[in-house]
């Protein structure tokens, strides 16, 4: 069974510590398991690669030195 995990979780990991996107992919995988997809505010249906995409895209992470941050700036707050 597929589980829709929304896009907050996700960033909330890199709230509670910077890592690389290697560790956030494997992080992700142990929490949500590889057959999660994911959800945004305004959109679904994300597998884990084209997520990542998306925060990149919309500045929601920031890549410094190799560890991913999050833009507190660029995430809603609900």
């Amino acid at each position: 069974m597929t589980t829709s995990i929304h896009a907050h979780k996700v960033l909330n990991l890199l709230r509670e510590q910077p890592m690389s996107r290697e560790q956030l992919e494997q992080t992700v995988l142990d929490q949500f398991g590889a057959d999660a997809t994911f959800r945004t505010c305004s959109r679904e249906g994300f597998d884990l690669e084209a997520l990542l995409a998306f925060f990149i895209e919309k500045q929601k992470v920031i890549e410094n030195e190799g560890l991913w941050t999050l833009n507190i700036e660029r995430v809603c707050s609900h």
